[in-house]
């Protein structure tokens, strides 16, 4: 074998490894839920601030104003533009008087998408998901005998070629207590 073929054939198997390698995928990923809630006290509605649970009933009106927030993070080196979030709301309800051991979770009664025009790079950006129709649901269960318990959000990106499901879904659970 000639000594002056092996740089010539490194050479030309790194320049094949170059001009055909796949660029670096940027994936978006939900790095965190939080909630958020704005309260009406009198006529004077409070700023929005961070909350841990809610107070609702179906007997009383939910007049408070509740949101989430998502942020998304995107840890390459290229923006990610035209990002869909889609989340589901369901309920865990409680037969009045049973254990709360015995809650179960309803099927999704709201279903939304959320629109992001981009994510730069290196950096994260958050969504706001406003729309509940909780006091719709609280109708609903007036006199059913069921009083719910906790309020999730499935929330997922909507998924390209790539993707890791882990990074692109969440689930955030905010229980509910009575006022």
């Amino acid at each position: 074998m000639n000594i002056s073929f092996k740089p010539r054939f490194l050479v030309c198997a790194f320049f094949l490894c170059a001009a055909y390698a796949v660029p670096a995928f940027s994936q978006v990923e939900i790095a965190k839920v939080d909630w958020e809630i704005s309260k009406l006290t009198g006529k004077i509605r409070s700023p929005y601030g961070p909350v841990k649970e809610l107070r609702a009933a179906p007997e009383l009106s939910f007049s408070d104003y509740l949101r989430a927030i998502v942020t998304l993070r995107n840890p390459s080196v290229k923006p990610v533009e035209g990002l869909v979030l889609r989340y589901a709301l369901s309920l865990r309800l409680l037969k009045i008087g049973e254990a709360p051991e015995k809650a179960f979770w309803c099927v999704p009664f709201y279903v939304e998408e959320v629109r992001v025009a981009k994510v730069n790079p290196s950096s994260e950006r958050q969504a706001r998901v406003i729309r509940f129709e909780l006091q719709t649901q609280l109708n609903k269960l007036r006199n059913s005998g069921f009083t719910p318990s906790a309020l999730k959000m499935d929330i997922m990106l909507n998924p390209r070629q790539g993707d890791e499901p882990a990074a692109i879904l969440r689930e955030a659970v905010i229980e509910i207590l009575k006022p």
